[in-house]
């Protein structure tokens, strides 16, 4: 059947096309184009009957079920038709009112509306921007209660301006006869709420049986209208193109019972998917649209629209206005998401995620800021390197688990140690580095030593205390500097370097528990100017720290 449908939908569209044709084109008699409409109905819901039926001998679970219940509502429609049929071409006595051709009738939406439900079913929440229901807020919630009543009442309005009102007003000879001739309007209101609100909210695992069946219900619910409006205003007969809707539709029916499953393969196609959500998203405000062109339409044209009509279109637009400022509220909510979201993983591309501190990227944009001020306006800053003395130690003795509380310890006394205008950063492992943002050199030499004092208070390391040291060099650039930030931290590394070699050779290898003090601080480094980028200059070692020259 799959591989045949495409040529079975053109027959079928050959079908409500040729009808169509022979019943406007004006060559038959007023009987003979009755009884082509009759015949064209009754063999459109057979059709749909058998198809409904026939399908779903091979689906199992909700599948078959709204097949089964739609092909009962399409036997009792036909049904219906039937008795009309012979009324209208056959008897010479006029169809009572209420009669069977009614039961018949009205035991389509009777059955179509628990066909969809279970349709329903089987589909899942629209993705993308319509996929309010997943979020499950109560904005999302009150944005869904919103769409439905605007959908509703402008269905609603519209079926009043049209059918429904015209019924009411010219009433009936018998309440049975009131009650039948309102319950058609009705439920054809039912039934297109039901298509629209699912085609709104919800994608069904075949699209094309969703669209097919939705339009074979509003084609029938239109006809339906159409008939409803004519007999209550008095028309005296009604042109048989007037009902394509019950031709149309009983056949849409059958394609949509008869159409191929086509699942969700998993393949991404945003395009397609974009489209989708925006003929979802735009869907709800469609009968609102149609209904308020109607109305005003009959207002220009001098109809006249009654106090229902007035009050529902201001109704209805007042519910506009509300789903608006709800969807506002939400999407600044979102927007605030998603900028938090942004800053957050902005701060953790720049940040260890171990410390907190700055990690080597974000030190590296702050010192190529600070060397381009530094050529600018000719303002000096320092940079110091820290190594940490005995941290293998403590990893090694205790686990990763502590060298890693160890080192948030450490981070927090480094931050303590420096100005809010200065930038402390984790560079890995034990190593850490200071961006001081000062003019004079002394700036960074306390600052080096508060780092090494802080560094001799005893850690708490799984319940014990314990004490680490540190190495650290600092250089100092100069006003009017030019250095790249990679070759001044590589300068400040070799400072760190040489004063851990100085302090092994005048007191030996220190132990695990022995700490420098802060007459261990080696001199600032003085980087003349123009310095290359390279480390190719002479580099000289003195007993105040390392001196680089042209």
């Amino acid at each position: 059947m799959t591989r045949h449908f495409p040529l079975l939908s053109a027959l079928v569209c050959c079908y409500v096309v040729a009808v169509l044709a022979v019943l406007g084109s004006g060559v038959l008699t007023a009987k003979s184009a009755l009884i082509v409409d009759d015949v064209a109905q009754l063999i459109s819901g057979s059709a749909a009957t058998i198809a409904c039926w026939w399908r779903a001998r091979f689906n199992r679970g909700s599948q078959r079920l709204w097949r089964l219940l739609l092909g009962l509502g399409t036997a009792g429609w036909t049904a219906g038709m039937a008795v009309w049929a012979w009324f209208r071409t056959f008897a010479d006595i006029p169809l009572p009112s209420p009669s069977l051709a009614d039961v018949g009738f009205l035991t389509l939406p009777v059955f179509a509306l628990p066909a969809l439900l279970v349709f329903a079913e089987d589909s899942t929440p629209v993705k993308g921007i319509t996929a309010r229901s997943s979020r499950g807020t109560a904005r999302t919630r009150a944005v869904l209660v919103l769409d439905g009543l605007i959908v509703t009442g402008s269905l609603f309005l519209l079926t009043w301006a049209t059918a429904l009102g015209a019924v009411v007003s010219s009433g009936a000879p018998t309440v049975p006869g009131f009650v039948v001739a309102v319950a058609y309007p009705v439920t054809d209101l039912v039934l297109v709420v039901i298509v629209i609100l699912l085609a709104s909210f919800r994608r069904a695992g075949g699209s094309l049986r969703l669209l097919l069946l939705g339009s074979g219900l509003i084609a029938l619910s239109v006809s339906d209208s159409i008939f409803a409006y004519l007999v209550s205003s008095g028309a005296p007969s009604m042109n048989p193109l007037f009902d394509a809707g019950f031709v149309a539709g009983p056949a849409l029916i059958a394609l949509a019972a008869l159409a191929p499953d086509h699942r969700d393969t998993g393949e991404e196609h945003p395009r397609r998917d974009r489209a989708v959500d925006w003929a979802h998203l735009m869907l709800p405000y469609l009968p609102l649209m149609v209904a308020a062109g109607f109305t005003t339409v009959k207002t220009v044209l001098g109809s006249g629209s009654d106090d229902l009509e007035v009050v529902g279109v201001f109704l209805l637009f007042v519910l506009v206005v509300v789903r608006q400022l709800v969807t506002l509220i939400d999407n600044a909510k979102l927007l605030e998401k998603v900028r938090s979201a942004q800053q957050d993983l902005a701060h953790q591309a720049s940040h260890d995620p171990l410390t907190g501190l700055a990690n080597r990227t974000l030190l590296y944009e702050r010192l190529s800021e600070s060397i381009r001020r530094n050529r600018e306006t000719h303002y000096p800053f320092g940079l110091l390197y820290l190594d940490l003395d005995g941290f293998k130690t403590v990893n090694d003795t205790f686990g990763h688990a502590a060298g890693d509380a160890l080192l948030r310890d450490v981070a927090d006394r480094l931050r303590e140690c420096v100005r809010a205008a200065d930038t402390v950063a984790r560079l890995g492992g034990d190593e850490f580095a200071v961006l001081v943002e000062t003019e004079r050199r002394q700036d960074s030499e306390q600052v080096g030593g508060r780092v090494l004092a802080a560094l001799q208070r005893p850690f708490d390391v799984e319940g014990r205390s314990h004490t680490i040291g540190g190495s650290l060099g600092v250089v100092h650039c100069p006003a009017g500097g030019e250095i790249s930030a990679q070759t001044l931290l590589h300068h400040a590394d070799v400072a760190m370097y040489t004063t851990k070699q100085r302090r092994k050779q005048r007191a030996g290898v220190p132990g695990p528990h022995e700490n420098p003090g802060p007459e261990d601080l080696t001199e600032p480094v003085e980087l003349t100017a123009h310095e290359d980028t390279s480390t190719q200059g002479d580099t000289r070692l003195r007993d105040d720290g390392v001196s680089l020259h042209n």
